[in-house]
């Protein structure tokens, strides 16, 4: 049985996080977009999971104007398919209910794997924006999800430690 922690990012985390997005990404956020996101910018929230005290994936969104974006949700290759993903999503909808009124984000088309995640987890598709991304120009789907719902079950977005088996 391994620990699994979801908690606020440090500025000691980033390496670990720069490692995780090269390699689950073909086009990986530097190190010093992450810095930013976890050091400066005010509207940010940055959480890390954690199993055994090592960074595992970890989910970035800002908070504004009572609307929260999530803009990158990712775990680490060796760590998909034990839930890190859905526990950091939980996390992130119960950080933003607290604030906002809806979360929304884009997704690539043919990441089936995401959407499936985000439909399971209360999202709706809302529309698409053709050619999106600049890497290969692949359309983006854009979801949302309201945060008034009574039926919300997301957890609170405090930190969260659980005993997780990892595959």
């Amino acid at each position: 049985m391994a620990v699994l922690r979801i908690r606020q990012a440090r500025l000691s985390d980033v390496p670990a996080l720069a490692r995780i997005e090269r390699d689950s990404f073909v086009s990986p956020w530097s190190a010093e977009e992450i810095t930013r996101d976890v050091a400066f910018n005010e509207k940010a929230y940055v959480a890390v999971a954690e199993i055994n005290g090592e960074p595992v994936g970890y989910a970035d969104m800002w908070l504004i104007a009572g609307e929260a974006q999530l803009y990158n949700i990712v775990v680490d290759p060796a760590y998909r398919g034990n839930e890190i993903g859905f526990r950091l999503l939980s996390h992130m909808i119960g950080t933003a209910s607290r604030t906002c009124k809806v979360i929304n984000l884009e997704v690539r088309h043919s990441n089936v794997p995401a959407i499936s995640l985000y439909l399971k987890s209360g999202f709706r598709q809302v529309g698409e924006r053709k050619g999106y991304y600049r890497d290969n120009g692949e359309d983006a789907v854009l979801m949302d999800r309201d945060l008034s719902e009574e039926d919300d079950n997301s957890g609170d977005g405090n930190d969260l430690e659980v005993d997780i088996e990892v595959k």
